[in-house]
């Protein structure tokens, strides 16, 4: 009993020291780098929470402060979550990952170059199928325009192949093919096979691939952000719409429900005492099912599970995969052999990602070494600060060339303005609002700038990432068609 009392109260004495000095550093680092709008984190050993806690802002214009419930968009951390629901729905004989692309989709009638017959479900989800599609994952992340018979044709027409089956390159694709066939086979999408199979069993309350749930129960998710704005933090309008959740990166929820996650995770399969899934089907999921050699932040990778990048700190195995996009960055990794595991969501995607891989690399270290961590964090946060200052001196220099730039249009703006169609991608629109252009494609929109060529614009569909749109037009005519990124539009309208 004395020595039952004793080792009791070491390890809360441990987990008190821990939680002071984490805090200690992320309220320091916030505190410096001010330009950080809020981040959210939590570190689980063995099966419960020893630090959790937010700092920021999840809404500046509104002053709503981050909480550990507030829900934020983890972006390709959600392809961890869809292959431990592959991993489930193949234990379960409902989908088999030993099944081909064709006998699994047999109404679609994939190029020969696909190889449908060979491709396997696991190599779209490991990233091996080789295949090629640049358009159907746009549709399903960026401009939302996924219409099942539109999404079918841009399948069996705009299908390639890339790579030889079995080589790595990570991609979106083959969760958006992969879910594509399952929301037919199994007739309910994939956003509620994973509320089925692990959010509601793992009581992960604020998790969802339903952006419209949230709005409906009023939850005051994260807004995204560019950090190095001019004035500051600026809000991004490109939030994501329930169209373009998709599985490849499509769930918002909060470091309160990750802890569930990450406790699932390490116990392999366990949650509060119950075996919810196989160890089997966990650890199958967890195990670098493909070969790849990376020196990816912060821990490489020497093999990708499903949705699992698998790399080593310290000697000691490591699973992660983090997930980024406009205005927002995740951090997941656990480390087995410890039962140590974190998560880091932030409402920016300037800044975060270097803090995330320090605040987990000097987590990894403390618990392996007995309180102890080899991390420099007062250098790290000070060095992170003049970086800062670095980056906003060169998008603000970036900017103030842009605008000195004059339009190079000859015609006037009502023979641009009209719509234009790519089968490929939809439909796309050019207005006028306050006299000025502005592109329309789904879910994106940007008022369009100068240009450097004859008949060109540039805009920010995707915040961050711009993009010439070049008109093809003879004098006194009407645009007939217009080219973004190598892909022509025609007018029809």
């Amino acid at each position: 009993m004395a020595l039952l009392f004793a080792a009791c109260t070491s390890q809360a004495q441990n987990v008190e020291k821990f939680a002071k000095e984490t805090d200690e550093f992320l309220t320091k680092f916030i505190n410096t780098v001010k330009e950080l709008p809020s981040i959210s984190v939590v570190v689980v050993k063995g099966d419960r929470p020893v630090f959790m806690k937010s700092y920021g802002y999840a809404d500046i214009a509104h002053k709503v402060k981050a909480q550990n419930n507030t829900p934020y968009y983890i972006a390709s951390s959600t392809k961890s979550f869809m292959g431990m629901a592959a991993a489930i729905l193949d234990h379960q004989g409902k989908v088999n990952l030993n099944a081909t692309l064709a006998e699994s989709m047999p109404s679609i009638k994939f190029d020969a170059s696909v190889k449908a017959d060979q491709v396997k479900l696991r190599d779209l989800l490991t990233h091996t199928s080789g295949i090629k599609n640049a358009y159907f994952g746009f549709r399903a992340a960026y401009s939302g325009n996924i219409d099942r018979k539109e999404m079918n044709w841009v399948l069996e027409n705009k299908s390639g192949r890339r790579d030889e089956i079995g080589k790595y390159r990570y991609t979106n694709l083959g969760y958006n093919i992969y879910t594509h066939m399952t929301n037919k086979k199994l007739g309910i999408p994939w956003q509620d096979v994973l509320h089925n199979l692990l959010f509601k069993p793992l009581e992960m309350e604020r998790t969802t691939a339903y952006m419209s749930l949230a709005e409906k129960n009023g939850w005051k998710y994260a807004k995204p952000y560019f950090a190095l704005g001019e004035n500051g933090p600026e809000e991004l309008y490109l939030m994501k719409k329930d169209n373009t959740m998709q599985s490849a990166g499509g769930l918002i929820t909060t470091v309160k429900d990750m802890a569930n996650w990450l406790i699932f995770n390490i116990n392999e399969g366990k949650f509060k005492g119950k075996q919810l899934v196989p160890a089997k089907v966990v650890r199958m999921a967890h195990s670098p099912l493909a070969k790849r050699k990376s020196d990816r932040r912060p821990y490489g990778s020497k093999g990708y599970g499903l949705g699992w990048e698998n790399g080593t700190y310290q000697g000691k195995r490591v699973l992660q995969h983090d997930g980024g996009f406009a205005g927002f960055r995740t951090h997941v990794a656990f480390m087995p052999d410890t039962k140590v595991g974190i998560t880091v969501l932030a409402n920016d995607g300037m800044i975060s990602g270097d803090l995330a891989h320090e605040l987990s690399r000097f987590v990894f270290d403390w618990w392996l070494k007995g309180g102890k961590s080899s991390r420099k964090l007062n250098a790290f946060v000070k060095k992170t600060a003049k970086k800062v200052d670095k980056y906003r001196k060169r998008f603000a220099a970036s900017k103030a060339k842009r605008a000195k730039r004059t339009w190079q249009l000859t015609e006037p703006l009502k023979h641009y303005i009209g719509v234009y169609y790519n089968q490929s991608l939809g439909k796309l629109y050019v207005k006028l609002k306050n006299g000025k252009l502005e592109v329309v494609h789904g879910n994106m929109h940007s008022i369009a700038t100068p240009f450097v060529k004859e008949n060109t614009i540039r805009v920010e569909l995707v915040p961050g990432r711009g993009w010439v749109v070049g008109f093809k037009i003879a004098k006194g005519k009407k645009a007939t068609e217009l080219t973004v990124d190598g892909d022509v539009f025609k007018r029809v309208k």
